[in-house]
């Protein structure tokens, strides 16, 4: 973003087509729809963009939505748009728009925000239906301004320090992409061409073309927050403290965007360790979650949040902390309730981000009406299905095993894992198997344990949920439960590195069939 600078006619259009250069627009026939709402703002931009597509190859279609609420004006501001369309040649969808029923409709407070929703919900219709690459808005450093001010007294993290940004991916959940929630994915994306420039320099265009522009008489009405912060904050603060405080609060944007992109990474790095995308929820490992720093916790759940809701709008920073708080020291079993019907569940060495109450159980059922299985006699794979499983069998060399770290090492994460394996002392495991899940009075010896305990005691120390525990496999002979399925064998069962060679041990692998 440049710095602001008094511009006439030829400098705009020349600042406006370096903004399309940066953000791929120019020379490729990119299908631009432009937001016009017959203000000094847009309507400069629409002059400018109509002045330049032919030297940028640009392919421009006109939208604008009548929101109904200021009555015959609001009917003019629309009659003028659609004048100015067809002077400067260009196509355009004016539509009508019921907001007071789509506010109540979704209980949204804020006719402001309602209003807001609803324009750009209409903005990613019409962009989905001429297949437009972007759609093109008119803000200014003016907007920006005001936007971080109204970020900061209502609390906002960082991000609400960035404000805008020239080009952003669309941030609001687009209807007419396949998954709506997922707006990095949907490819539409949203241009601000006038960030860098004042409300000054559009009105100045517009006198300087000889264009005439509409006056929304709602502006100078103080009902709205944004509206109070630019008719008697912002002259506050110029006259009182900074001349110049727009353009410090632009700075401000800029130095905050520029911190955020490098923390945007770190995040998306941290990301694959520690998220899973699974049914429609985002699941957590808690205890590499909580080794995070704190400013990333915070964005991975913000991350986590937008990425089921669509955006962050109705997340604050009071909520943010508190589910920060479920991360760190909250017992399992407690959840947290948030905007847009979420919930952050907490449930032992895992958190998940859903509209469902818990985790969802990575196992299927096993048929436990299954005859005992032999143990194999040679290095031929036994293969049986039990349920939606699929167990393999077959003797290996114990000296190939890659233990990862020794007999005793973790198995892979449950979630997120569809197989697991494991290996047993030959002589130790005995001859025949069975596939069964848990019973009462069920005890088992864990690896590296001293003696036996209750199952249900290893199930609350391993962190697994109450709800998945008459789910999980478990492979028992006739001395005893010989592997819990995805968390830990029996320590009579581990394979004697003292005696290793070819068929010494037994390899078992249970799949998901599902």
């Amino acid at each position: 973003m440049t710095a602001m600078v008094k511009l006439g006619t030829d400098r705009l259009d020349t600042e406006v087509a370096a903004a399309l250069r940066r953000a791929g627009y120019s020379g490729n026939d990119s299908s631009l729809l432009v937001s016009v709402s017959g203000g000094a703002d847009s309507t400069a931009l629409i002059h400018c963009l109509s002045r330049i597509k032919d030297a940028h190859r640009l392919r421009l279609h006109v939208a604008h939505l009548n929101h109904k609420l200021r009555g015959d004006e609001s009917d003019r501001d629309a009659q003028f748009v659609l004048d100015l369309a067809r002077e400067l040649g260009l196509e355009a969808t004016i539509e009508e728009g019921d907001v007071l029923a789509y506010r109540k409709g979704r209980r949204i407070s804020s006719l402001e925000q309602a209003s807001r929703e609803f324009r750009y919900r209409f903005l990613a219709q019409v962009a989905g239906t001429i297949g437009a690459t972007a759609v093109v808005v008119a803000h200014t450093a003016d907007d920006l301004a005001e936007t971080i001010l109204l970020h900061i007294m209502r609390g906002s993290g960082a991000s609400g320090l960035r404000g805008m940004t020239e080009l952003s991916p669309w941030p609001w959940p687009n209807p007419c992409h396949p998954n709506p929630c997922h707006n990095e994915e949907c490819g539409l994306m949203l241009f601000r061409p006038l960030l860098s420039l004042s409300k000054a320099d559009t009105l100045g265009y517009c006198r300087e073309l000889g264009k005439d522009y509409r006056e929304d008489s709602s502006n100078s009405l103080p009902d709205f927050t944004r509206n109070r912060i630019r008719l008697n904050l912002l002259p506050l603060l110029e006259s009182e403290f900074n001349p110049k405080v727009r353009e410090a609060l632009v700075r401000l944007s800029q130095t905050t965007s520029l911190e955020l992109d490098y923390m945007d990474g770190e995040t998306n790095r941290l990301w694959g360790q520690v998220a899973m995308e699974t049914n429609g929820g985002v699941d957590f490992r808690q205890p590499e979650l909580a080794q995070a720093h704190p400013a990333l916790q915070k964005l991975l759940l913000r991350k986590a949040y937008s990425h089921i809701a669509g955006d962050t709008r109705r997340l604050s920073q009071r909520h943010l902390e508190a589910m920060a708080g479920l991360v760190q020291s909250s017992p399992a079993g407690r959840s947290l309730d948030l905007p847009g019907g979420l919930k952050l569940h907490r449930s032992y060495n895992y958190l998940r981000l859903s509209r469902e109450p818990s985790l969802p159980c990575p196992f299927p059922k096993i048929d436990q009406d299954q005859a005992p299985q032999s143990a194999p006699q040679s290095g031929d794979p036994i293969t049986v299905k039990s349920g939606a499983w699929e167990i393999a069998f077959r003797l290996v060399d114990s000296s190939q095993i890659d233990f990862k770290g020794g007999p005793s090492a973790s198995p892979p994460p449950v979630l997120g894992s569809e197989s697991w394996t494991a290996y047993f002392d030959r002589e130790a495991i005995g001859k025949q198997f069975r596939m069964r899940h848990w019973l009462p009075g069920d005890r088992f010896h864990p690896l590296g344990l001293a003696g036996k305990k209750k199952l249900q005691d290893f199930f609350t120390d391993a962190g697994i949920p109450r709800d998945w525990r008459k789910r999980v496999p478990l492979l028992v002979t006739e001395r005893g439960i010989a592997w819990v399925v995805g968390y830990r064998i029996a320590h009579w069962t581990k394979v004697d590195t003292n005696n290793l060679g070819p068929d010494k041990a037994i390899e078992v692998t249970f799949s998901c069939c599902r």
